[in-house]
């Protein structure tokens, strides 16, 4: 394995018994190719399946607790990770600009009407 240990990463083990596979070949970059028998793609399309259906539980787990942290822990955790912050804390910082951005809608119309704000457009 090469480049940086991702400590965050969802780990998947396939235990493949004698009857999933016809053999298994070493290739010289490291990798591993299985062939499987009938019984082995079966069994890997319904693990397939159920992580797909983790990995959906632990994404909406993650919207939810983006969905919990405060304006200010959001803007510390968007700031903390080198290379900028991961795609979901910038939609959900997006999602909240967007919200607040509706409520202002009628104070700034108000505001225009009267003539203390210009158009800026």
């Amino acid at each position: 394995m090469s480049g940086p240990i991702c400590l965050e990463a969802m780990v998947a083990t396939l235990l493949l018994e004698r009857a999933d596979f016809k053999c298994v070949t070493a290739a010289a970059d490291g990798g591993v190719l299985v062939e499987l028998t009938d019984t082995g793609t079966l069994r890997l399309v319904d693990r397939a399946g159920r992580y797909a259906a983790a990995l959906e539980e632990r994404a909406e787990r993650r919207e939810a607790w983006l969905r919990s942290l405060t304006n200010d822990e959001l803007v510390a955790l968007a700031s903390s990770r080198p290379g900028g912050p991961e795609p979901d804390v910038v939609a959900e910082g997006a999602r909240r600009l967007r919200e607040m951005m509706e409520r202002l809608q009628p104070t700034l119309q108000a505001m225009r009407s009267l003539g203390l704000l210009g158009d800026a457009r």
